[in-house]
């Protein structure tokens, strides 16, 4: 932690992300990332789901990097 407000590295990965987020961290279209992987989604409101960091980052290295 070199900044006084940086979150330690096990905090980070608990933030969540929105879909749409998790799809392009895996190079994905978000419509494939709710066919494959939706039970990583979370319903946070009725509008809104979200995807935990850790888990989208879990699924693989995304093809761009």
């Amino acid at each position: 932690m070199d900044d006084t407000n940086a979150k330690p590295d096990w905090l980070a990965l608990k933030q969540k992300i929105s879909v749409k987020k998790a799809a392009e961290l895996n190079d994905m279209s978000e419509d494939s990332f709710r066919r494959h992987h939706s039970h990583l989604i979370k319903k946070v409101s009725p509008r809104r789901d979200t995807v935990v960091l850790g888990d989208a980052v879990a699924i693989g290295t995304p093809k761009s990097a």
